[in-house]
């Protein structure tokens, strides 16, 4: 977790924060904070329409609702405002358990470069 983000109340000493890049999110916004529980587990039926952070297999970390792909094995994952991406392969899913909005000022902007956002 970024030393710039305390952790929420409710979370575990486990939780991870992961940076939000960009507005596909709709009201989620460009740098606001997205905590998970931080296990990394493979995604499964629980997370069907939920908001998650998701890795995918071809390396993308992206924060999107999940559904069932159409092929066996796969989820769609779909933002609020572009096209989903269908049959995306995972390497594992997380609900995400907070949002904190932050704007990101420009002395932040060097450390987040160093640490693994979500788009």
């Amino acid at each position: 977790m970024s030393k710039m983000m305390m952790r929420p109340a409710s979370a575990d000493a486990a939780a991870v924060a992961y940076s939000v890049r960009g507005y596909s999110m709709g009201a989620i916004r460009d740098g606001w904070w997205a905590f998970i529980p931080g296990r990394r587990s493979r995604p499964n039926d629980d997370l069907i329409d939920e908001l998650c952070i998701v890795h995918t297999k071809n390396g993308k970390t992206l924060l999107r609702f999940l559904q069932k792909g159409r092929k066996a094995g796969t989820w769609d994952l779909v933002s609020v405002t572009g096209d989903p991406l269908l049959d995306q392969e995972l390497e594992w899913a997380e609900r995400v358990i907070w949002l904190e909005p932050h704007k990101i000022t420009h002395s932040e902007i060097g450390a987040l470069q160093d640490m693994e956002n979500v788009e």
